[in-house]
């Protein structure tokens, strides 16, 4: 039987973006808390990616979790665990008002004929498992949005984001939502994204890089003996606060408590790469050969066996690593390019051929004359 021709088809999986309010208040001062500073870069991937060789074919962009950082965004001045839908559909129209290149970008990709955008929920973005702030989100696109609250598995490919499988992070879908006694429902927050929600704003207002470092380990070292008073008052607040949480588990909406903190601060400091996650669902689901993560912020490829392989498309934000096979302060526009064959044959069953192929790419842009090194 001869050979199938179809139209190109290609999706493209990014992670861990962390747009907050915008690089910028509306007085023009900067806002330190903003991570995601590169709506130019992403527009500009979004375009290239709407045209040329892409125009005529089936584009998908998926948003791999993370993509908004809901947990820091604060309420009228305040930062509060009690996270309800209304707040995070507010704290999104926020989003998108600091955002607008990013969101109209968007909106052309979503309006070009064949092209989508889909959205796994991460720990960062949980609260997009209410429909007000993904109808806002696709309002904002201009075209439906489709949403996965976990993963998203497609043509042997498994995605999803990855908070699920630490215990600091991973949400309970059993129970994701907190009513009882409550006026309105709220976030069943794990203990890891309370900590991110109420205590990690006030100390990035003070240190702005102190989430961006890898290994945290390393960074602590590093903290007592170059900034050690601060690393002392820093340390005590945390201890206040973990404290706080198992004494006052009913404050903070905690249902389970926190006794796995001692187990949460390991994960925390060794930051788990995902490898045997990822070789596990290679195991145990023979129909999956492609396993794509991200959370870790850090670009991975790993192969378990002939045909089953494991990626992390890393982070758009900047990150400082101490590891020294890689040291130093970087931003790597990085992301995970899935690329459908062409010409296909059908009678072959199971031809590798058939299947899509996966690329760990960086986004290098479009040149131009200037960049701003001082703001």
């Amino acid at each position: 039987m001869s050979e199938e021709t179809r139209k190109p088809k290609y999706k493209l999986v990014v992670s861990d973006f962390h747009l907050g309010k915008g690089r910028y208040f509306r007085d023009g001062t900067q806002n330190i808390l903003e991570d995601f500073i590169y709506d130019r870069e992403f527009a500009e991937f979004v375009n290239y990616h709407r045209s040329g060789t892409f125009a005529d074919a089936d584009v998908e962009l998926i948003l791999n979790g993370d993509i908004l950082n809901l947990l820091q965004i604060d309420t009228y001045g305040v930062y509060t665990h009690l996270i309800t839908e209304k707040s995070v559909t507010r704290a999104v129209e926020k989003i998108v008002a600091g955002h607008p290149d990013f969101f109209q970008a968007l909106r052309r990709f979503a309006a070009t004929p064949g092209h989508s955008v889909s959205y796994i929920v991460g720990n960062h973005d949980v609260g997009m498992l209410w429909a007000g702030p993904r109808k806002v989100f696709s309002e904002a696109v201009g075209s439906p949005v489709v949403f996965y609250d976990v993963s998203y598995l497609f043509d042997g490919v498994y995605v999803e984001h990855g908070q699920q499988y630490e215990r600091f992070a991973g949400i309970d879908m059993n129970q994701p939502f907190i009513t009882r006694r409550l006026p309105e429902p709220v976030l069943n927050l794990p203990w890891g994204s309370l900590f991110v929600a109420v205590l990690l704003p006030r100390i990035k207002q003070e240190r702005p890089h102190v989430d961006k470092v890898r290994p945290m380990s390393a960074f602590i070292r590093w903290v007592l003996i170059h900034d050690p008073l601060w690393g002392l008052q820093t340390g005590l607040r945390i201890l206040k606060f973990v404290v706080d949480t198992i004494l006052f588990k009913s404050r903070y909406q905690i249902h389970q408590g926190v006794r796995a903190t001692l187990g949460l601060l390991k994960e925390i400091s060794l930051y788990p790469n995902y490898d045997k996650i990822a070789f596990k669902i290679l195991e145990d689901n023979e129909a999956v050969h492609t396993v794509i993560f991200g959370h870790t912020h850090i670009l991975r490829y790993r192969q378990w066996r002939e045909g089953k392989e494991y990626f992390n498309e890393g982070t758009w934000n900047e990150t400082t690593n101490l590891f020294l096979d890689d040291y130093g302060r970087q931003t790597r526009l990085t992301y995970a390019f899935i690329e459908y064959p062409v010409s296909v044959d059908p009678s072959v069953a199971g031809d590798p051929g058939v299947r899509p192929k996966v690329r760990l790419k960086q986004w290098q842009g479009v040149w131009r004359p200037e960049i701003e090194v001082l703001i």
